[in-house]
């Protein structure tokens, strides 16, 4: 062979591997692997013309390539474009701390925010959308921005920095990949988006751990010392990165704000074992017992430094977010500081935050009035009047407009004493977790039967991406079952803000508080009847757009059908739900549709069903023959 026939054929030896890796990569593209999906996208044109949009839950899940099967995620919103002439779009960007997490959606500090400007503006709607995801260190939120500032927002809130060494992409975490540079972490994204690497993953698969919390199975590390240079690395990361998002905000031309993250620094001890970390925190007790403000924060802030555990934010970090902010010019809120110079020991306690690094109630309202009290110092149509701020109702007052109920808190104690009581939080902490587990056996003494089941319920229920069932819509079915309409309807009333619109959660709360409200006043009112006419409207949009998988759509389309007097319009609804129904849920679609057809005089169709359940119903049959019994009386 020549010279030159030995090259070509030692080019084609090395260029026919990489051909096969690319059309195998091409055909795994066209089955819709490979990639990343959008954080935020568009959903589909809504009769009015506007285009609906959402935040995707899943969207984070590519990120999480060292657990698949227990990724994080974000709370799901929907939102229009183009934005309302009158709305002043506000996204906070972050993790779990900046979602809200443990308080419910109604009661996060994005909900809190939007609450206070509405009520400081007159000429304008605040519209503040949390992009808080769960587990994420500061890495991908470089790309959520990236996907944020394409829907027109006013403003950027950053509440970020918690999980520079555990949260996906973190230098301690499971796949450690923050410890590689910036420029490295780029090209590992490019190559974990690839259709070939994607689906490798998933044919290797793994089950999880049922047994492990997403937080303990975050750890890739079980220490990470105070002269490690992997915190070193977390701030360096953290600066990059959040600098990178500040770039990007200006570019566009968008304002931005960033917020020091606060920590429980007096009322929870150093999480990893280190001696010298937990007799400064000791301290630190005994200097704030005896008056010494200035002490205790010293001691304080030295405990949470030399954490091995670092799930707390550290004194670098909390830098690189302040450098961050001066050299890229961004407006500063220092949440983090603010907390620890209203709290009685000089360093923040449980009464701003819950556990680790998450608000309160109170930390909620406190960081949101935080937060618009920055905005005091923005030009135009972003500035808030310090006056209009001043003349607000307190916090308590606010809660309660939000939505605050016992329930909730019952929710809250129970997260806690769940999170408490992972092994080395509950080795550092065990008070903490005793403290809980009482506030919730207290609660549940107070509870009626059929609310206590409802309560133990919820705690078995398993988050879908994007949220958990509210408990106060599983305690307000109790109490309907229990004959008691009045107690139910604010909880289902409180429920309904507590999911994203544009889902059947959101449509089966908005029919139960409706239909609360039918039974205790006689009827609908026409604003009612208004009310139900536009969750009709968001079930039809979502059945045009595919939400058909359980059946629930079509089942509270038709019901809400069926409030509104609509007993025709409601049955194929009922009728194409009942495929995707079983046990209870069967039944119950199955009466309301035998409900239509007396209504409609189609007799014959319903004692068809009545006979079919009879026939087929198993345990259920007796309902379905007290069903033809009522059906044949009415006939007559």
């Amino acid at each position: 062979m020549s010279p030159g026939k030995r090259i070509l054929f030692r080019l084609l030896a090395l260029l026919l591997p990489l051909l096969a890796l690319a059309t195998i990569e091409a055909g795994l593209r066209l089955s819709g692997r490979g990639g990343y999906p959008a954080f935020l996208r568009e959903v589909g044109r809504l009769p009015s013309g506007d285009m609906l949009c959402l935040v995707e839950p899943a969207a984070s899940k590519p990120y999480f390539f060292a657990n698949p099967d227990r990724p994080g995620y974000a709370e799901q919103s929907t939102f229009v474009m183009p934005k309302p002439a009158d709305v002043v779009r506000i996204f906070i960007i972050g993790e779990s701390a900046a979602k809200g997490y443990p308080q419910p959606r109604n009661l996060s500090m994005a909900a809190f925010l939007q609450e206070i400007l509405n009520s400081a503006w007159t000429d304008r709607k605040a519209e503040v959308i949390s992009l808080g995801t769960t587990a994420v260190a500061s890495f991908p939120l470089v790309y959520l921005v990236r996907d944020a500032l394409k829907f027109e927002p006013d403003l950027l809130i950053f509440y970020t920095g918690n999980n520079e060494f555990f949260g996906a992409y973190g230098t301690g975490s499971i796949n450690a990949a923050g410890t590689l540079p910036p420029s490295a972490l780029r090209v590992l994204r490019a190559l974990r988006g690839l259709a070939l690497v994607q689906a490798l993953d998933t044919w290797r698969g793994r089950q999880p751990d049922e047994g492990v919390t997403l937080m303990e199975e975050m750890i890739g590390r079980s220490a990470i010392h105070a002269n490690s240079p992997l915190r070193e690395a977390a701030a360096r990361n953290l600066a990059a990165n959040l600098g990178a998002m500040l770039d990007a905000a200006k570019a566009a031309g968008v304002p931005a704000i960033v917020c020091t993250t606060a920590a429980n620094e007096s009322d929870l001890a150093p999480l990893g074992a280190d001696n010298e970390a937990r007799a400064r925190y000791r301290r630190g007790r005994e200097q704030a017992a005896a008056g010494d403000r200035d002490g205790a924060r010293r001691s304080f802030l030295e405990a949470r430094d030399r954490d091995p555990l670092p799930w707390r934010p550290t004194s670098q970090t909390e830098e690189a977010i302040r450098s961050a902010a001066r050299e890229k010019g961004a407006g500063l809120c220092d949440i983090a500081e603010l907390f620890r110079t209203e709290s009685p020991a000089g360093a923040t306690g449980r009464d701003l935050v819950e556990d680790h690094v998450h608000l309160s109630l109170r930390g909620q309202a406190r960081a949101a009035r935080a937060m618009a009290e920055a905005m005091g110092s923005l030009p135009g149509a972003l500035r808030v009047d310090p006056g209009a701020l001043a003349g607000l109702p307190d916090d308590a007052e606010l809660a309660r407009r939000l939505g605050a109920n016992p329930y909730d808190e019952y929710r809250v104690n129970h997260t806690l004493r769940v999170l408490y009581g992972v092994p080395f939080m509950k080795r550092a902490n065990p008070e903490l977790f005793a403290r809980h587990n009482t506030a919730c056996r207290e609660a549940e003494a107070r509870m009626s039967p059929g609310v206590l089941a409802a309560a133990r319920e919820w705690q078995t229920a398993r988050p879908h991406a994007g949220g958990l069932r509210p408990i106060t819509a599983m305690i307000a079915r109790a109490l309907l079952r229990e004959g008691r309409p009045a107690e139910a309807l604010p909880l289902y009333e409180i429920a309904a803000r507590q999911v994203p619109e544009y889902t059947s959660w959101h449509l089966e709360y908005v029919y139960f508080t409706l239909a609360c409200r039918e039974k205790l006043a006689g009827g609908l009112s026409e604003d009612e009847r208004a009310a139900a006419a536009r969750a009709i409207a968001q079930g039809v949009f979502l059945l045009a757009h595919g939400a058909s998988k359980t059946g629930l759509t079509e089942r509270y389309v038709g019901r809400l059908c069926q409030l509104r007097g609509e007993w025709a319009e409601a049955i194929p609804y009922l009728l194409a739900a009942r495929p995707s129904m079983d046990a209870e849920d069967l039944v119950a679609c199955n009466q309301a549709l035998v409900v239509s057809y007396m209504k409609t005089g189609k007799t014959a169709e319903a004692l068809a069903l009545a006979d079919d359940g009879i026939r087929a119903g198993g345990r259920f049959a007796g309902i379905y023959r007290k069903l033809r019994d009522e059906i044949e009386r009415a006939a007559r």
